[in-house]
């Protein structure tokens, strides 16, 4: 969706960028092909593309087609993985678009495929239903909620990732203030304005922090928001830490099903409890009423004013505890174990 380090592809490029350095302490030699103007970690060769950026899958209709171009970034780059697939042992997607699907058995390299979004299009769930049943396909997603809105994926075993947390950065604070965090990226199918309705329900100041990646979703949700309600920017890891830990509590409030939510455990670990819509992923991080509340989407704003009330009562230690379960030391293992079953365990 855009160059590493930019923030447009949320907590995908934090799972990149600190899964990496962990790789290369281990040994791995690594090659990231990305967007121009990505940032990579020290030790991962950097090998920038230019482009045109695909429209994003996540605000795409079902029934939308694809269109592979001269000049796309996505076709750009995996022109290149082509051409260097010979100097490393396996090639890893981390893409949702019909092109990388259908050209893996073009690669002599083993290649396996990392999907980081739920089911959003009938076309690019076909390419990959399609290589899934001729058993070219490796893949990886983050969760089971993930993995059950793929159906021909249905009884089928797919490694789970999960992601990771950096829990020496985002620490523990046992005295929060009366104020409300969200953040993310600032789009439509993140459902920001629930948030918003939560905080002018309860009157309690709400911090907002994230990407804005629609301008015109951005300004019809601040129309009405009130003064209570401010506007963080997109921060970088320790100033994050500092909204999380000084909340009393997290929203996420999600129009669409969520792979993962990288939101949650970071504001788990900073002992600040998550109230989250019962579904995707946060529904498989957050145990109800020990590290957050979880609420039924059709409960809606109401549900999510009680949850938030609820959540006052939480142990902010045991939700920290459950955050330690999430670090990026147990992603990377995860992550290098799914690698060795790409190169047929070698």
């Amino acid at each position: 969706m855009g160059p590493i380090g930019s923030g447009e592809a949320g907590g995908v490029e934090t799972h990149l960028l600190n899964l990496a350095p962990i790789l290369v302490a281990r040994g791995y030699e690594i090659g990231m092909v990305a967007p121009a103007g990505s940032l990579a970690p020290a030790g991962v060769a950097l090998y920038p593309v230019a482009g045109d950026a695909s429209p994003s899958a996540t605000r795409a209709e079902r029934a939308a087609t694809t269109v592979a171009r001269t000049g796309g970034v996505l076709e750009n780059m995996w022109d290149q993985a082509l051409r260097l697939q010979r100097k490393y042992d396996v090639v890893i997607g981390v893409s949702y678009d019909w092109l990388p699907f259908y050209l893996t058995p073009f690669f002599s390299t083993p290649a396996g495929h990392w999907i980081t979004i739920c089911s959003a299009m009938d076309e690019v769930d076909g390419i990959i239903e399609k290589r899934w049943r001729e058993g070219a396909l490796k893949l990886a997603m983050y969760t089971g909620a993930q993995v059950r809105t793929f159906p021909f994926l249905e009884g089928e075993r797919v490694r789970l990732l999960y992601g990771g947390v950096d829990t020496a950065v985002f620490q523990y604070n046992s005295q929060p203030r009366d104020r409300l965090c969200w953040a993310g990226r600032i789009s439509p199918e993140k459902g920001l304005e629930d948030a918003i309705a939560v905080a002018r329900a309860l009157g309690t100041p709400l911090d907002i922090c994230g990407k804005i990646q629609d301008e015109a979703y951005w300004r019809a949700v601040m129309r009405d928001a009130g003064e209570q309600v401010v506007y963080r920017g997109f921060l970088g890891p320790v100033e994050l830490q500092r909204r999380y830990a000084g909340a009393s509590a997290t929203l996420v409030t999600p129009r669409w099903i969520e792979a993962f939510g990288n939101t949650v455990i970071e504001s788990l670990a900073c002992g600040t409890p998550v109230v989250a819509y019962d579904r995707g992923g946060p529904a498989e991080i957050v145990e109800h009423g020990r590290s957050g509340i979880l609420v039924p989407q059709e409960a809606g704003v109401e549900g999510l004013v009680a949850g938030v009330r609820a959540a006052a009562g939480l142990d902010r230690r045991v939700v920290r505890a459950r955050a330690d379960e999430f670090s990026f030391v147990r992603m990377a293992d995860r992550f290098e174990a799914w690698v060795e079953s790409v190169c047929g365990g070698s």
